[in-house]
């Protein structure tokens, strides 16, 4: 879905979230993880297809805030195949998890 030259986060939203304060870093990170988790769940719960597009706008969005480039891709590229049958989530499914464990390793 993305390629490997995309980095898994980029530092300059990050920066400019935080306004360079190491701890305000580390909590808005902490917060975008909880959300991402949770907004996973929603997305892989959804009963109908507006409510998937709408939880993956949300991720997409909170990713696109800390820089979580690739997780914003793959939540982009899923939405616009929600439309179709049932939407293999598995590759939404490793960029969560790739983010996160991205973010606790260079907490």
């Amino acid at each position: 879905m993305t390629t490997s030259t995309t980095p898994v986060l980029d530092p300059v939203p990050l920066q400019r979230q935080t306004m360079g304060d190491p701890a305000h870093r580390l909590e808005l990170l902490a917060l975008f993880v909880v959300e991402a988790e949770r907004l996973m769940r929603q997305i892989e719960e959804a009963t109908d297809k507006q409510l998937m597009v709408e939880r993956l706008q949300a991720l997409a969005g909170s990713a696109r805030n800390i820089g979580a480039l690739r997780l914003m891709q793959t939540a982009r590229l899923l939405e616009s195949h929600v439309g179709e049958n049932e939407p293999d989530l598995e590759a939404l499914r490793a960029a969560v998890a790739e983010t996160v464990a991205y973010i606790r390793r260079s907490a």
